[in-house]
């Protein structure tokens, strides 16, 4: 496996058992990749059936050389964040990219979801505490 740099992705293509938002925001650091995960949702009509987790408790720490990365080839889709003070310019960027249109939004209800910068924002926040977490 090449190296993948500390630095902040969005990732596009995960498992049913991580998180089903696409795309979501993951911070890979010191060899581990982090992320904010998602609880099942009661509402069946809801398009992936969850919804955001969030909270500290709620960060999920994995090896990027745990099972589950690579069952789904989640570290495949990673697309690093150039620009962390523009996160909602960098979302766009990325959706509307058309090498990660056709690799990564490859059906119709993938086109339709779209991902709320709130929670892209929120998973920041997060994410970017995590140095005093470990510490």
């Amino acid at each position: 496996m090449k190296k993948i740099a500390d630095k902040y992705y969005f990732m596009f293509e995960i498992g049913w058992f991580i998180d089903l938002l696409i795309p979501t925001l993951v911070r890979v650091m010191d060899g581990n990749l982090y992320l904010i995960g998602s609880n099942p949702c009661d509402c069946k009509d809801l398009k992936p059936c969850c919804i955001p987790a969030g909270g500290d408790a709620e960060c999920k720490k994995l090896s990027l050389d745990d099972p589950s990365l690579k069952a789904f080839k989640s570290t495949n889709s990673l697309v690093a964040i150039h620009d962390l003070d523009d996160l909602e310019g960098a979302l766009e960027n990325s959706l509307a990219n058309q090498e990660i249109q056709d690799t990564f939004f490859n059906s119709s209800a993938k086109k339709q979801r779209e991902a709320m910068i709130e929670r892209v924002m929120n998973d920041y926040e997060i994410l970017s505490a995590i140095n005093a977490m470990d510490t």
